[in-house]
């Protein structure tokens, strides 16, 4: 077999491996889809004054793999 044709079937070969490892680990697995990640979910704004507007910024993160939408945010 000349040395030209060997070489071919090496990069085939590994090409069809990639493949397979790419199919296995990535395209073929099911999507995750949105998910919400709150570095502080919870805070305690203490004795609030009649008349105050305290604040506090809520990081909020997708940390999954497609849109996150929040539509309503309600205090407790």
């Amino acid at each position: 077999m000349s040395m030209v044709r060997t070489h071919l079937l090496r990069i085939i070969g590994a090409t069809i491996a990639a493949v397979c490892v790419m199919t296995a680990h990535g395209f073929g697995a099911e999507a995750e889809g949105p998910r919400i990640s709150i570095k502080e979910p919870r805070f305690d704004f203490g004795t609030v004054k009649e008349g105050d507007q305290p604040e506090h910024i809520f990081e909020i993160k997708n940390v999954g793999d497609s849109v996150l939408a929040i539509f309503k945010v309600q205090p407790t």
